[in-house]
């Protein structure tokens, strides 16, 4: 996977709102994607897909892989159109496989950004926000990309139905995402193949992980507002405006 420079400049302040837009996008996959069904769920599931790698290409508009992560965008949007006019699951596994750098280079470059942060305001809270659903979204395209190239790498026990659509199973396996990154566990979707169960093991031990880091920095942040708030003026100085 392609790994971000670390003289990346995040576009943030000269967007204002960095954030506001991929939050949305974020909220919106993870609140609506669970109730979509019928013939035209696959639809928007790929419109909210592609909103999402949109909004992150967004944020990372004055970084130096920008041209990278637009050309990524533009490649899955390409195979999301392909998949409809062509048979066989090629260009949808594409889209995945492209998705996914782009999903990981913009939460590299966001969580820099986040430890690179000096006071606590909502624009780090939404970031650090987005971050986390990240990791979520992204493992959810590993898993779907497994699924498929492993078919019964997951188990569903009391969601299987007589005849599971692709939709139906990337419904399952968002869900358990998100489930695995919460490390709430309730065992109505298992991981079987070596892969996934690795893949399972490695969203927990990262959403801990990141969870720990950011509420840390936070508090560190607060902590560090505080005392240069009450911290004496340095004898000689005067205070302004006296």
């Amino acid at each position: 996977m392609v790994k971000a420079p670390l003289n990346i400049v995040m576009a943030v302040t000269s967007s204002g709102k960095p954030f506001h837009f991929l939050l949305a996008a974020l909220l919106a996959q993870l609140v609506v994607s669970p109730f979509l069904a019928g013939e035209g769920a696959g639809v928007l599931q790929d419109l909210i897909f592609l909103t999402l790698l949109v909004a992150a290409s967004r944020v990372a508009r004055h970084s130096r892989l920008y041209p990278l992560i637009v050309g990524l965008t533009v490649l899955c949007g390409a195979c999301v159109v392909a998949k409809y006019l062509y048979d066989g699951e090629g260009p949808s596994l594409l889209s995945d496989a492209l998705g996914i750098p782009v999903i990981f280079l913009t939460a590299v470059e966001m969580t820099r950004y986040l430890a690179r942060q000096r006071r606590v305001d909502l624009d780090t809270v939404l970031g650090g926000l987005c971050v986390y659903l990240f990791i979520g979204a992204m493992w959810f395209t590993l898993y779907s990309l497994v699924d498929r190239l492993v078919p019964g790498s997951f188990n569903f026990t009391v969601h299987i139905r007589p005849v599971m659509t692709r939709e139906h199973v990337d419904r399952l396996l968002f869900f358990f995402s998100y489930i695995t990154l919460l490390t709430t566990g309730y065992g109505d979707i298992v991981p079987l193949s070596p892969v996934a169960q690795t893949l399972a093991v490695l969203e927990g031990i990262v959403g801990q992980f990141y969870l720990v880091f950011f509420m840390a920095r936070l508090v560190g942040l607060h902590v560090a507002e505080k005392q240069e708030a009450v911290e004496p003026l340095a004898p000689g100085h005067r205070q302004p405006g006296r």
